[in-house]
Order: C-alpha cells, then sequence, then structure tokens
C-alpha cells in the first residue's frame, strides 16, 4: 500500500517527469528548450504591429528576436542543463583541418539545399495556394550597420545557439550504440525549432549532415562552421544559385522552370562532393578512433527511453501548437 501511495503521489509524478535529471536525459533539455521557444513565438506575435518603433519585420526587430531566442531558447538550456565538461558538449579538438573540411562543406550543402527549398516552394504553392512564411525574416540590409547587424543575428549567433545545444549538448546525451536514433532526434527538433515550413527539407538534410560531423570530427565546432559557411553562402552568392522568393511569387504558375533547370545539376553535384567529404572524413575518424571513441561516457549515460515520458508529451504539445499558429499565418 505504501508504495503504491508513493508512486500515485502527485509531487512524485511531476518530479519524476519533469524534475531536473541526477544525469542529464535527452528530454530535459528539450522540455527547456521548447518552453523557450514558445516564448520567443509568443514574442513575435507581439511585435507583429507595423507601428512599434522597431517591428519584427525590420531589421532591428528581427536581429533582437534572434539574438534573444537563440540565448534564451538554446544557449542557456545548454548552459543550465550541462555538468560543465563533464558532458562534453563542446567535444574533443580534433585538429585544425577537419574544421576547415567541415566549413568547406557548406558549399555542396548549399547546392543540396537550394533544390529542396525549390521544390517544396512549388509544392506548397501548386497544393495550397499560398506560401507559408518563416517566422523570422526582414528587408534586405541597406547599409554598411545593417549588414553587419545581419550578419551577426542571422549567422553567426545562431549557428553557435544551434551547434551548442543540438550538436553539443543534446547529441552527448546519446549512448555510442544510439547514434541513429541521435540523429533523427536532434534533427527533428533541429528542424521544428527554425520554424520554416518551406524549407523543412532543406532542415532535415543540414540536421542530419551537422550530426554526421559531430560523430566524424567530435566536436561542435564542425557543425558550427558548416552552418556559418551555409549561410554565408547563400547569402553571397544568390546569383550562382537561383532560389525562388516565396515573398513574390503569387501563385505556382509563376515560378519559372529556369529555377528547376539550375537546381538539378547543382544537386548531383553537390551529392558527389558531399561523398568525397563523407570519404575524407570517415577515414580521419578511423584514424583518431584509438584516441577519441564517442563511447567515453555511455556507462554514465542513462538509457533512451528514460526520456520518453510526460515530459516529452509537452514538448510535442508545444511544438505542434506553434507549427498550427505558423500554418495559420498568427505571426504575421
Amino acid at each position: 500500500m505504501s508504495v503504491n501511495s508513493h508512486n500515485s503521489d502527485p509531487a512524485a509524478i511531476i518530479k519524476h517527469n519533469f524534475g531536473r535529471p541526477r544525469v542529464m536525459t535527452w528530454g530535459w533539455p528539450l522540455m527547456i528548450m521548447s518552453l523557450g521557444t514558445a516564448v520567443l513565438f509568443i514574442l513575435r506575435c507581439i511585435l507583429k504591429d507595423p507601428d512599434l518603433p522597431f517591428p519584427a519585420t525590420t531589421i532591428t526587430g528581427c536581429s533582437f528576436l534572434m539574438i534573444f531566442g537563440t540565448v534564451l531558447a538554446l544557449v542557456f538550456p545548454a548552459v543550465f542543463c550541462a555538468r560543465g565538461i563533464e558532458d562534453r558538449p563542446i567535444g574533443h579538438f580534433t585538429g585544425v583541418g577537419t574544421l576547415f573540411l567541415a566549413f568547406l562543406s557548406g558549399i555542396p550543402l548549399v547546392m543540396i539545399r537550394l533544390p529542396l527549398y525549390n521544390m517544396m516552394a512549388w509544392l506548397v504553392l501548386r497544393f495550397t495556394g499560398s506560401s507559408v512564411f518563416p517566422v523570422f525574416f526582414h528587408s534586405e540590409p541597406s547599409s554598411s550597420y545593417e549588414t553587419i547587424l545581419t550578419i551577426v543575428s542571422d549567422i553567426l549567433v545562431p549557428s553557435f545557439g544551434a551547434a551548442i545545444f543540438f550538436f553539443g549538448l543534446l547529441y552527448t546525451r546519446f549512448k555510442s550504440t544510439d547514434k541513429v536514433k541521435a540523429f533523427v532526434v536532434v534533427t527533428l527538433f533541429y528542424t521544428l525549432f527554425e520554424m520554416d515550413f518551406t524549407a523543412v527539407l532543406a532542415l532535415i538534410v543540414t540536421g542530419v549532415w551537422c550530426c554526421y560531423l559531430r560523430s566524424r570530427i567530435y566536436n561542435m565546432w564542425a557543425p558550427m562552421l558548416c552552418l556559418i559557411s551555409t549561410k554565408l553562402t547563400e547569402l553571397y552568392l544568390p546569383e550562382a544559385m537561383a532560389r525562388i522568393d516565396i515573398f513574390s511569387v503569387q501563385t505556382h504558375a509563376d515560378i519559372g522552370s529556369t529555377y528547376f533547370y539550375s537546381s538539378l545539376p547543382a544537386f548531383f553535384m553537390g551529392m558527389v562532393l558531399i561523398l568525397f567529404f563523407i570519404r575524407v572524413l570517415d577515414s580521419f575518424a578511423i584514424s583518431v578512433r584509438h584516441e577519441v571513441t564517442g563511447a567515453e561516457d555511455d556507462e554514465i549515460l542513462p538509457p533512451f527511453d528514460k526520456s520518453i515520458n510526460l515530459s516529452l508529451i509537452l514538448i510535442m504539445a508545444v511544438f505542434i501548437t506553434i507549427w498550427i499558429l505558423i500554418f495559420r499565418g498568427v505571426y504575421l
């Protein structure tokens, strides 16, 4: 009787499902991140009023939201949930050469991302009749100050935040035998956090590739450099790779065939180059396996299903609600 009474105690149930675990699981950081994301989305909806001094669609307003949201939803949970170097969110430094390769891999990744983005943009317009805009967007920078602000808020800060949380702390909460599950969970929630429906396919590919970089180079700096390279390439090479502007097209008929003719060769060339990077990085991982195995913490990490509880239901409820509101355009 006493055991059953203890198990049914509401305080015990809440502590078991929502309390901070003694050894950090993958679910608890996601719960903190999801709550931060909810706050960020609410703030975005509040700042949509164009009469405000800095509405969310201006460069200043959007930059504030991006920096504040990254710190609140990604950097803070990563620091708060980690036990310093014991949880190895940063990983192991394995040399400058591999980090340079990770940075370069962002270029062929763009060649894969853009065709997927274009295809998704066409499909959305074809079957829904209207585009689904990303939650965060702003006008083009018109001065050096705005350009610098855009680079910091759109590229550097979000790349660091995604790297330290998704490909840093969260990735390390999986045993070495659960890395396939790690790829799925990290990529899923990375995609959900970005809140950009048109870019879903591109984000999935990006998440998988960044997980691969983490698994082969053994630190969060590799995914971060890849994300920076990807965003810089998309920012400064728009003429070389045609990308559909979903803000200017009204129907799928407005999308010219040239987008697809130019996308296909870029996609296949990007795949060839990515396979080259895979071959090189696989060889590197084998060469350092006697020093870094990736299984250093397997004995102390909790099992995968430890995070499958009521907190996971809360996480999914938050993101499902946010994405329903995105489809309804409540932030516009």
